[in-house]
C-alpha cells in the first residue's frame, strides 16, 4: 500500500509535489524496524486491537518483510514500548496526556504489552538472533542506543511498519532522518486506529512530503532482500550492489 490520490487528492498532491519534495531513495545497507508489534493492537480484548481486516494485511505484509529479512541475515530490530517502574513512574508525560487505561496496556505486567499471543500472529514474533530495543516514548531513537547499534552495524537504511502511523511510525521516519538514516515505511505494514483512517493517510501523506518514502511491500521485501554481512558490506543482488 503506497499512497493513493485517493485519500484526500488535493492534499496527497501539494505532499507529491515534485517541486517541494523528492523521493529519497533506498540506500545500500537496510534493517527492518518494527515498532510496538505487542497485544495492545492485536487482542479483542484490548481498548487499542485495530479492526480485524486491518490486522489481517498487516500481517500479511509484515510476514513478507520478516521473510525476506531473515533469508538474507538483514538485522531485524524490535522496538517496543515497556513501562517497568511501579505506577508506571518511567512512563513521564505521556502518562499525564494519556488515560491510565491505555497507559497501563504497556506496563511490563500486561499481556498486552507483549507480543502477540494468538497462533496466526506467530510468524511476527522476534527470534533470538533480532535486536530487541525497550523505549518508553514513541520514537525508538529517543532514550534508546538505537542509532549507535545501526551506525555499528554499517546500516543507512530503515524498513519501518507497525503501530501506530500516528505516533512510533512517524516519530521513527523524523528521527530517522535527523539521525542520519533513510525511512522507509511500508504502508500496508503500519496501522492507526479506524484501521485506514484519516490518522493513517495523513500520517503517511507527511511522512513522505518530510521525512523518508512511503513505499509497497514488495519494494520493502527487495530492499531487505539485499541484506547485510557480518563485515557491513551488503550482500547480492540488487540495491547492494549499486545503491541508489
Amino acid at each position: 500500500m503506497a499512497l493513493s490520490p485517493s485519500h484526500h487528492p488535493s492534499y496527497a498532491a501539494e505532499c507529491g509535489d515534485p517541486s517541494r519534495t523528492k523521493k529519497l531513495g533506498f540506500g545500500a545497507h537496510p534493517a527492518l524496524l518494527l515498532l510496538d508489534i505487542c497485544d495492545a493492537y492485536f487482542s479483542p480484548s484490548s481498548p487499542l486491537c485495530l479492526p480485524s481486516s486491518t490486522l489481517t494485511t498487516i500481517t500479511s505484509t509484515l510476514t513478507s518483510l520478516l521473510t525476506a529479512a531473515r533469508k538474507e541475515n538483514t538485522p531485524i530490530i524490535y522496538a517496543t514500548t515497556t513501562y517497568t517502574r511501579p505506577s508506571l513512574a518511567d512512563a513521564g508525560l505521556p502518562a499525564l496526556k494519556t488515560s491510565p487505561a491505555i497507559t497501563q496496556l504497556f506496563s511490563s505486567e500486561s499481556h498486552h504489552s507483549h507480543p502477540p499471543s494468538a497462533a496466526e500472529y506467530t510468524p511476527l514474533l522476534p527470534q533470538k538472533e533480532d535486536i530487541i530495543i525497550k523505549k518508553k516514548y514513541p520514537s525508538p531513537f529517543f532514550g534508546t542506543n538505537l542509532a549507535t547499534q545501526l551506525a555499528a552495524l554499517g546500516v543507512d537504511t530503515l524498513v519501518i511498519g507497525g503501530f501506530l502511523t500516528s505516533g512510533s511510525v512517524r516519530a521513527a521516519a523524523l528521527d530517522a532522518m535527523q539521525a542520519g538514516f533513510r525511512a522507509m515505511v511500508v504502508g500496508g505494514g503500519c496501522g492507526d486506529l479506524g484501521g485506514e483512517s484519516e490518522n493513517h493517510w495523513a500520517n503517511l501523506m507527511d511522512v513522505a512530503a518530510k521525512y523518508g518514502d512511503v513505499v509497497e511491500v514488495g519494494e520493502g521485501v527487495g530492499c531487505l532482500g539485499v541484506g547485510v554481512k557480518s563485515d557491513g558490506v551488503a550482500g547480492k543482488g540488487g540495491v547492494g550492489e549499486g545503491g541508489v
